[in-house]
């Protein structure tokens, strides 16, 4: 995504921010779209006793903190459709892109902990689980955004080693979670 807003921003400023912009509106709108099955999921789900949707987020948190560990975040293997990039004005292709990236299920993931802040806000709270599905959608255009403006083209790096780092911290935070969410089960 970088590699496309990037330039946008070095050659042509407004196709850019159009581009960018575009991105940030259609996450929002996906996440918006998102937060009414996840709230409405979460208030049936209240139904079941506390305890045990405490342990499923428990099982939940150390699955994903293990797929993280070794290497094994799930997702789907598809990216954004490229072909678009030639298709469509910046701003529409931002819109397009955005809400793709907003439907959370749809492209490649880096970390489980997305997953892991949806599942425990739905377990855990209504209100919560619709507010969370929106802010993860938001945040990953922002970090989209974010990369897009410190893109280089050029610049050598090795981004497996630091993807393996980051998910390393992910997947020890989420059995950290885990092993938090069997302390509070087993008192509740």
């Amino acid at each position: 995504m970088a590699g496309v807003a990037g330039p946008m921003l070095r050659g042509r400023d407004r196709a850019g921010i159009r581009f960018l912009l575009g991105l940030l509106a259609g996450e929002t709108t996906a996440g918006l779209l998102l937060a009414v099955p996840a709230y409405l999921l979460s208030e049936a789900v209240q139904a079941i006793p506390l305890a045990a949707r405490l342990w499923t987020l428990a099982a939940v948190c150390a699955l994903f903190g293990v797929a993280d560990l070794t290497n094994r975040t799930p997702h789907v293997w598809r990216q954004v459709p490229q072909m678009l990039i030639h298709r469509l004005q910046p701003g529409v292709l931002g819109v397009a892109w955005g809400f793709d990236l907003g439907l959370l299920f749809t492209t490649q993931k880096v970390v489980s902990l997305i997953w892991v802040a949806i599942v425990a806000s739905v377990l855990l709270q209504p209100t919560l689980a619709a507010g969370v599905v929106v802010g993860v959608a938001v945040l990953t255009g922002l970090v989209v955004i974010g990369g897009s403006m410190a893109y280089k083209p050029g610049r050598t790096s090795r981004p497996g080693a630091a993807l393996r780092r980051v998910r390393q911290l992910s997947g020890s935070a989420m059995l950290l979670l885990a092993v938090l969410t069997v302390a509070q089960a087993w008192q509740g």
